[in-house]
């Protein structure tokens, strides 16, 4: 339900997986067998001894070449990640602004939207009050996640301990220099990520009012904000909906499985079901697939409201 074979075969051509994943100790598997045993592994919480029922090798084989395979697509396409300003241009900048605004949202320059995953792990051996978020009352992973109206995560920063605030989040993951950058519409005005009031206010940053003090006009406008917001967390639903194994905190074992390789790689996974499927999230921002945006200010030209296909999606950076 997750990808076809002939989906499969393509994402390993685009990838640009090599014909053989070859592990630290000289063992391979071919590139489509060693890709489906990596699908195999996120899908669900295996055991990796019934991993090796589907496959032949020992489970520890499987972890090996699973692990080999996970480092290489990171380590190819981690670019994707942070911002793909390549393909993120003002004209779809635009056209993610005018869909947003056609949800009946009150800001009319808003283009994104951020928040913070936090993904539990099982209790560690060794710094647990570093990885103990007190809100939430567990131990887990924090990952800062960037959602376009499209469906694809265009940013994600992490994994941090679960103990750091947003805001500190934010900082450290060098957003507000991107956004400053290239967070432009085509006339040249600032355009705005939005976030929870964890994120304070600038000139491509907003979140919703707060305080006690806040008039009846204001609390429609963070309602109005929070019905648009709302996808953020449809996209982590889907992404956990796609790689169940991630979903389960008895498996996610930190210093024993490569937590992070593992959820970085799955959201790229889960940008390529985006590109090759119609997500909840577009589905929300347009009723229909083919909707067009007529932008005045792009001497009419229409835009597309669509995710890119996989060949646009993965692209070698120059």
């Amino acid at each position: 339900n997750r990808f076809s074979r002939e989906e499969i075969e393509r994402l390993v051509n685009c990838l640009d997986i090599p014909p053989r994943i070859y592990t630290e100790n000289g063992i391979f598997e071919p590139d489509s067998i060693a890709f489906c045993m990596l699908l195999a592994r996120l899908a669900w919480s295996h055991q990796l001894s019934d991993i090796h029922l589907q496959f032949g090798w020992k489970p520890e084989s499987i972890s090996q070449i699973t692990n080999a395979l996970l480092k290489f697509i990171y380590e190819q396409w981690k670019h994707l990640l942070s911002f793909d300003m390549e393909r993120i241009t003002p004209q779809c900048l635009a056209a993610y602004t005018i869909a947003i605004k056609e949800r009946n949202a009150p800001l009319n320059s808003c283009w994104d939207f951020v928040d913070e995953t936090l993904r539990p792990i099982a209790r560690p051996i060794y710094g647990q009050e570093s990885l103990y978020n007190g809100w939430k009352r567990m131990h887990c992973l924090k990952y800062q996640t960037v959602i376009a109206p499209d469906g694809i995560i265009i940013q994600l920063y992490g994994p941090v301990e679960g103990q750091i605030h947003d805001s500190t989040v934010w900082t450290e993951s060098g957003v507000s220099e991107i956004l400053n950058a290239h967070a432009y519409a085509p006339d040249g005005s600032p355009l705005q990520v939005y976030g929870d009031r964890a994120y304070g206010i600038s000139d491509y940053l907003i979140s919703l009012f707060c305080g006690t003090g806040i008039t009846a006009n204001e609390r429609d406008w963070n309602k109005a904000m929070s019905r648009v917001r709302i996808v953020v967390k449809w996209c982590s639903k889907e992404v956990l909906q796609l790689f169940t194994a991630l979903d389960f905190k008895q498996t996610q074992r930190l210093l024993v499985s490569p937590l992070g390789l593992q959820y970085s790689v799955a959201v790229l996974l889960y940008n390529a079901h985006v590109c090759l499927h119609n997500p909840q999230i577009l589905q929300y921002f347009s009723q229909e697939t083919e909707r067009l945006f007529n932008l005045s200010n792009l001497n009419n030209n229409p835009v597309l409201l669509q995710p890119p296909t996989l060949e646009e999606y993965y692209y070698f950076e120059e």
